[in-house]
């Protein structure tokens, strides 16, 4: 890769929050190889869902903190925000 594109697989695993499993690696090398890679196409790859990776959102307490009292514990917190999105899909 060039160091173009090694600086810009690190912005697309920045964009991805993700790392690059080997078979994501070895088809970024081939478009690469074939100068056919871009960001977007880093982006793309590797933001797919790997084989086997348990999906989930995450937020730290500071962040929910800003929503909720300090004196709700994290299983308040997911109880009140579960509610709120029942309410929102109806």
């Amino acid at each position: 890769m060039t160091k173009e594109e090694q600086r810009e697989l690190l912005e697309a695993m920045n964009y991805a929050q993700s790392t690059p499993s080997v078979s994501q690696a070895q088809r970024i090398k081939k478009l690469s190889k074939a100068g056919e890679l871009t960001k977007k196409h880093m982006e793309d790859i590797l933001s797919e869902i790997k084989k086997g990776e348990v999906t989930r959102v995450e937020f730290n307490n500071a962040q929910l903190h800003k929503f909720f009292p300090y004196n709700y514990s994290p299983a308040m917190m997911k109880r009140e925000i579960l509610e709120i999105l029942k309410i929102y899909k109806k």
